[in-house]
């Protein structure tokens, strides 16, 4: 939910690479190698000194929630899967 608060506010966001934080930030995110606090902090440093890219990063952010992530989009994609889930039932 915290990627979800930045994405909102067109911050961006640093963190490890993984499955959910990859799907939900794209490229809003830079992605730190794994347990390395080292990477993550020279990530977090190249955005501090690079407030364009914090800006871009943003924005594209922003633009994910708006266009992707949001509840009037995902609430479709959840239908379609509950249609599928149901309607190919067999009840004998």
């Amino acid at each position: 939910m915290k990627a979800y608060a930045s994405l909102a506010l067109e911050k961006p966001i640093v963190q490890f690479d993984l499955t959910e934080g990859r799907y939900s930030a794209q490229d809003a995110s830079l992605y730190a190698d794994d347990n390395d606090p080292q990477d993550m902090a020279n990530k977090i440093l190249d955005l501090a000194d690079n407030p364009e890219r914090r800006e871009e990063m943003g924005k594209s952010g922003r633009n994910r929630l708006e266009e992707k992530l949001s509840w009037q989009n995902q609430k479709k994609e959840l239908k379609k899967l509950y249609d599928e889930l149901f309607n190919n039932q067999n009840p004998n």
